[in-house]
């Protein structure tokens, strides 16, 4: 994939004859998602939904815990049914469990790419009003299209994290 995008770029610039001036920007969307604002906010929302699910979770934990010790501590006492009893309710307890546990984290998953989605749409739109206003050539993805290697003067991140914080007028 590397590759395509390379023989991409460097037929793009050959077909132009390097007859105008090419002006190549970098940006580092990872880095931009992370240190945005809404990127912040949206790892603290995250953090607040995980500690709420945490706590939840914490609690059937302890009550396995509970109904699994008072069955080792009386299961020499118990008849077989009692017995048996408490270990299906133990069961049903630990699927209640597992099945809080996987809709925590699909529902964690889900809203991270809800964010994700929102925040880079936002950031791709800003990226292209300020190629178009700086007459950019081409704008690249540090991590996605294979720039092993650039020179920081062409790295625009912070130029896009101002104009995301309205810091930068248009």
């Amino acid at each position: 994939m590397k590759k395509i995008v390379f023989f991409m770029v460097f037929t793009f610039f050959y077909s132009l004859g390097f007859a105008e001036a090419v002006k190549i920007g970098v940006v580092d969307m990872q880095r931009a998602l992370n240190e945005s604002k809404e990127g912040i906010e949206a790892k603290k929302e995250m953090g607040k939904k995980a500690e709420e699910y945490k706590k939840d979770l914490q609690k059937l934990q302890d009550e396995l815990d509970k109904m699994k010790a008072e069955i080792e501590k009386q299961g020499t006492f118990l008849s077989e049914e009692a017995r048996q009893e408490k270990e299906r309710l133990f069961q049903r307890k630990l699927k209640e469990f597992q099945t809080q546990y996987k809709e925590a984290q699909e529902d964690l998953q889900q809203k991270d790419t809800e964010y994700t989605r929102k925040i880079v749409q936002k950031l791709e739109k800003i990226l292209k009003d300020i190629g178009t206003e700086e007459k950019f050539t081409i704008i690249l993805e540090k991590s996605a299209s294979g720039v092993f290697y650039f020179d920081k003067a062409i790295d625009i991140t912070d130029k896009l994290l101002k104009r995301a914080e309205g810091a930068e007028k248009k």
